[in-house]
């Protein structure tokens, strides 16, 4: 799928991004509001798991771990709720471990710092498993 047709159908659609790193954050705010119809942020999973179940979102992008509530815990929660929401962990280490329970939980993974380019392959395949 091209640059411009993932674009159209993540202009419908709305995101929830978590990550308790101020500097990744701000970085998202400038950039996901561009991609989604409505956009949603928190600071750790509780925040998350919140945000999730007052909005509903169809996509979420969590980094996986952070205090309070990790991001594996959170999307656990999140997939009791709703078992097709498309979610996508983010994380600073390449572990092997972390990849396989995203995997197993049906989540694309993305090894920090994110580019546009991995950003768009891996909305590409969430897009791919939607109707």
């Amino acid at each position: 799928m091209n640059k411009e047709v993932i674009k159209k159908k993540l202009k419908k659609l709305s995101v929830l991004f978590v990550d308790d790193e101020t500097l990744v954050t701000d970085t998202m705010k400038e950039i996901l509001p561009m991609l989604f119809d409505k956009t949603y942020y928190a600071i750790d999973g509780y925040e998350g798991l919140e945000k999730y179940m007052n909005n509903l979102p169809d996509v979420v992008i969590t980094d996986l771990s952070m205090p309070h509530l990790d991001g594996l815990s959170m999307i656990r929660q999140i997939k009791k709720v709703n078992q097709e929401t498309k979610i996508i962990c983010i994380s600073g280490h390449n572990e092997q471990r972390s990849i396989a329970d995203c995997k197993a939980l049906n989540c694309g993974y993305i090894v920090k710092p994110i580019n546009s380019r991995i950003l768009f392959e891996v909305l590409d395949d969430v897009l791919k498993t939607s109707n």
